[in-house]
């Protein structure tokens, strides 16, 4: 463990038990004496595993995967302070290599003074949508890219905001396998530095009123709100080697605009990011760009959405030879529909932050009640299409690798889909859910395989939901995806009941088949079962079953997992 690691620990350690000594010793003989606020999480995701030759399902050698993450916040008037110890002994299959052993994940400090706020430590911070900054922390998919450093914000009385941010990313623990305990954060060489404004400017064009006027002013009804915001982020990675365009300071800027009136809201943002040769795109001297709008629109019984994106060689890492989910300075959303049904996670949308356009429309339509397709509780239907195609990319014989003209759209889709869903109160007790989907899915592209090509695929989906008492609940899923391609079919059943609002208990299986014939492999079962209890603030889980392998995304970012089989266990807890 090096000096500098054990200085800087201590230092925490110290400084936050000088704190709460000083708050608790302020005021110590009155018997209103303010300690403080101490609240904190614990999460346990444990799993045992089996072999099992039908899904060539994964073993590792201890037989077992073990999360655990357990958080303490501590607040009293304008300080606060906070620490995070993980334990991965090992991590679940699937997560990252250095998301292993045990140690001190997360530790900051923070104090606020007027619109000042100041904060130490590890940091979670995002500029506009995150296309340029996104530090964050998402233990589905196993990111942590936290900032360890310094941040300072500072409110203009609601008129502006600016902040500063200066650190290094964190990547897991560091990768040693003789220290299993008190391991350290695995640090960036690359450090990030970043400064964001929002200018709030309803608010400073504002008319000044006297006291008189504001009493007699009338509340304006929808009023608009225009904020306009800029970002300025930069890397600096030491280089050493021999190819002389290689940036140790890497910039980019953005710009951003944000209309609100009534039902409507827009926003629009666009990135500029200086050369940044990596790993990633093969060390290409070339600038990368991204580009983002949204827009809505809402009325009673009816909304309306549309969104647009195009990204050009817009992979920042704070490490240029960073890959997979490592060091991502910036985050960029995916604009295709976020799926909850158990087949339509199939297949994932993963963003190519390489290139991209993409493009997405969402209707949704609330029937009126007591109309003939209405009925008598209600009817609502939402329509949604999404596609994310290629740039049209010329390649070009300079170390620049390749020109792609702004509004060219390329001939390749990576992905597709379309899905529409009826929502619809069947009667007090009976509610039902009916979905359709159609996707097309380059597997190839998107989870950098060769030889599946573009599947295509159409998705059915019943939702049906029983509530018998307020004590006792019925559900049942049943869902098909047909295909050609890729894997063939899949066949996916879940019955589950929910008795009194605390235990729950399920059933299921996903079955994979390609078809029927004598000379058709045997279908595979995923079957999976479990219970779980809910007590006040804490969620007890047990599972037993198997896991297809594919792809596990949040918001366009995937982890790859592999088949497996076996027990599970789970506890979320909150005070």
């Amino acid at each position: 463990m090096s000096k500098y690691y054990c200085q800087k620990k201590l230092f925490f350690l110290s400084f936050f038990y000088l704190i709460l000594n000083l708050s608790f010793a302020q005021n110590q003989d009155n018997q209103n004496t303010n300690f403080g606020t101490l609240t904190g999480s614990v999460q346990t995701d444990f799993r045992y595993y089996v072999e099992d030759s039908v899904i060539e399902a994964s073993v590792p050698s201890e037989k077992i995967g073990f999360n655990n993450y357990f958080t303490l916040n501590y607040e009293r008037g304008n300080f606060r302070a906070g620490i995070r110890y993980e334990t991965y002994l090992p991590s679940l299959l699937g997560y990252p290599s250095s998301m292993r052993g045990t140690g001190i994940a997360r530790r900051y400090m923070g104090y606020t003074l007027k619109g000042l706020d100041v904060t130490v430590g590890n940091l979670y911070e995002q500029f506009g949508s995150g296309m340029i900054l996104r530090a964050q922390e998402d233990r589905f998919i196993g990111i942590d890219n936290s900032i360890d450093g310094l941040r300072v914000k500072y409110d203009f009385n609601g008129k502006a905001k600016a902040t500063g941010i200066i650190g290094r990313q964190r990547n897991g623990f560091t990768i040693d396998e003789t220290n299993t305990f008190g391991k350290q954060n695995r640090m960036s060489t690359g450090v990030v530095r970043g400064l964001d404004l929002e200018l709030y400017l309803h608010e400073i064009f504002k008319p000044k009123l006297t006291e008189e006027e504001k009493e007699n002013q009338i509340p304006v009804a929808n009023p608009l709100s225009v904020t306009l915001a800029g970002s300025f982020v930069s890397k600096y990675e030491d280089y050493l080697g021999t190819i002389d365009y290689i940036n140790k300071n890497v910039d980019a800027y953005s710009g951003r605009l944000s209309l609100n009136k009534g039902g409507f809201s827009t926003d629009v943002e666009y990135v500029f990011k200086d050369s940044d040769a990596s790993k990633v795109n093969n060390y290409i001297d070339k600038s990368g760009s991204g580009f983002l709008m949204n827009m809505q629109y809402s009325r009673p019984r009816l909304g309306f959405s549309v969104s647009a994106k195009r990204i050009d060689n817009l992979d920042f890492r704070s490490e240029r030879t960073a890959i997979d989910n490592v060091y991502y300075i910036n985050f960029v959303p995916a604009n295709t529909k976020q799926q909850t049904y158990r087949l339509l996670t199939l297949y994932p949308y993963a963003v190519q932050m390489l290139g991209e356009w993409g493009f997405q429309t969402e209707l949704i339509y609330s029937l009126k009640r007591g109309s003939k397709l209405g009925g008598k509780y209600g009817t609502s239907i939402a329509l949604n299409f999404s596609t994310a195609r290629s740039l049209d990319k010329k390649e070009v014989a300079t170390d620049e690798g390749y020109t792609a003209e702004f509004f060219a759209i390329g001939d390749q889709t990576y992905y597709q889909d379309f899905n529409v869903e009826i929502n619809r109160k069947l009667s007090k007790k009976w509610k039902a859910i009916f979905t359709y989907a159609y996707l097309e899915y380059d597997k190839d592209q998107i989870e950098g395989r060769t030889g599946y090509g573009l599947v295509k695929s159409h998705t059915v989906v019943a939702d049906v939901q029983y509530k018998h008492s307020s004590k006792l609940a019925f559900r049942s899923e049943i869902q098909h995806l047909a295909t050609e391609q890729d894997h063939g079919n899949w066949l996916y059943g879940l019955l589950e009941t929910t008795i009194n609002s605390k235990f729950s208990f399920y059933l299921s299986d996903e079955m994979n088949y390609v078809g029927t014939g004598a000379n058709k492999p045997k279908p595979k079962h995923y079957y999976d079962f479990g219970a779980s209890y809910v007590k006040g603030a804490s969620r007890f889980g047990l599972s037993y079953g198997r896991q297809r392998a594919g792809l596990l995304c949040v918001g366009g970012i995937c982890r790859i997992v592999p088949a497996s089989s076996g027990l599970s266990f789970s506890l979320t807890s909150t005070f």
